[in-house]
């Protein structure tokens, strides 16, 4: 393998790339093909291509995430896309990353969700250690409770992303961090609804307005397009620290399924960190139950 050599991706590798990710069996895509074009322009990237046959051996790329200016952390950057032959060595995969990691424009937080093994396991070697672990919920019931109202709710419209996105920053640990750019994709597929406290008959009917109050939490509701099994997922749901305890995310959780109810929706799915026992209680208490094993979740700091 000293023969290999590793150099940055190029565009007119994407034919190889293809190959290597769909038929390695080696192989982990966190990204679109698309986005995998749009990285060997300019990205963080990696390519072993043995000199002899002009062949890629190995392939890596980083997906750097846009940054948050809600929260002073490291920029986050995923693991979009891994493949390596079946004849390569770790060795090789580590070289990958570290190369990969030299084209980073800054110091960032790199992590990886998967659950294959080969993966975890050369990951593990370059590094990585586990930071938690993401678990999957269902519920197909097609009743839904009753509760209390402690907040009110209401439609977000986009005037208010920024706001939720200073509530997402408070609300989760900088890993799980959503800015405002990515809530704003979210937005333009979900159905986001946010709860306030103390909101007068005036404010409520006129929206958010300057010196409103600040929302303290809310939901981003997916619906599925599809006509043959319909099914929701809860996408989002956060409630800011200091209005945690009064059932505000119940409140919010049990909207969303009245709302996937009244579209005829009575599967709904969601996901939920292995560290967050408290979101843990709420959906079983609800009759949730995970689904499956739960996935890793590993970061490296650079």
């Amino acid at each position: 393998m000293s023969a290999v050599a590793i150099r940055p991706g190029r565009p007119q590798d994407l034919p190889e790339v293809r190959r290597l990710l769909q038929h390695s069996a080696r192989s982990y895509l966190h990204m679109g093909l698309d986005e995998i074009a749009a990285l060997l322009w300019q990205g963080a990237t990696a390519a072993a291509v043995d000199p002899q046959r002009e062949r890629l051996l190995g392939f890596l790329a980083f997906q750097e995430e846009e940054r948050c200016p809600t929260a002073h952390v490291a920029d986050k950057v995923a693991l979009g896309a891994a493949a390596v032959s079946p004849t390569a060595s770790r060795q090789l995969f580590i070289d990958l990353i570290e190369f990969a990691i030299s084209r980073l424009r800054h110091g960032h937080l790199l992590f990886v969700i998967t659950d294959q093994g080969w993966l975890l396991s050369n990951l593990r070697e370059a590094g990585f250690v586990q930071y938690d672990e993401i678990w999957f919920y269902e519920r197909t019931r097609r009743s839904v409770v009753t509760i209390s109202q402690p907040a009110i709710l209401r439609p977000a419209q986009e005037s208010d992303l920024p706001r939720l996105a200073r509530l997402d920053a408070a609300t989760f640990d900088p890993l799980w961090h959503m800015c405002t750019a990515a809530l704003r994709q979210l937005y333009c597929m979900c159905r986001f609804e946010a709860a306030y406290l103390g909101l007068s008959q005036g404010q409520q009917s006129a929206g958010h307005k300057q010196g409103a109050a600040d929302p303290v939490g809310y939901t981003a509701l997916a619906l599925s397009a599809s006509t043959e099994q319909r099914s929701a997922q809860l996408v989002r749901l956060a409630v800011h620290p200091t209005a945690q305890g009064y059932g505000i995310g119940r409140q919010l959780l049990v909207a969303s399924l009245r709302h996937a109810h009244e579209q005829g929706i009575h599967h709904m799915s969601l996901n939920t960190q292995g560290s967050n026992f408290p979101s843990q209680r709420l959906y079983e208490s609800l009759q949730f139950r995970k689904r499956g094993h739960p996935v890793p979740v590993l970061i490296r700091q650079i």
